[in-house]
């Protein structure tokens, strides 16, 4: 079976980003990579407590959203839906806040 891509390339390494890898917004309209916005971070500061715990943390939500928007596709329940999708809208809304926290602190 192929992945599923989205009509985005990462902006730092310019490969096509699958559905169920781990992706972000960033503030500049671009989309990259978890690993490649990760990397690039602790490329230009290093190792921080506060980048590190801020990548851990949207490491989270982004591993949230692909696994709500896979629960999703196989609920038949509509309320159920509903919550899920609320769910990962709350999830996308946390990613966006941390998203911004690792480019302050990595530097981006």
């Amino acid at each position: 079976m192929s992945k599923a891509y989205t009509k985005w390339t990462c902006s730092i390494c310019s490969n096509p980003i699958a559905w169920d890898e781990l992706f972000t917004y960033t503030s500049k309209k671009t989309v990259v990579h978890f690993d490649c916005m990760k990397r690039k971070a602790q490329e230009n500061v290093g190792s921080s407590e506060a980048l590190n715990l801020a990548l851990e943390a949207l490491e989270e939500e982004l591993t949230s959203i692909v696994k709500y928007k896979s629960r999703i596709n196989k609920v038949t329940d509509e309320e159920l839906k509903k919550l899920l999708e609320n769910a990962e809208k709350d999830a996308e809304k946390n990613a966006a806040l941390l998203t911004r926290a690792v480019e302050r602190l990595g530097k981006l």
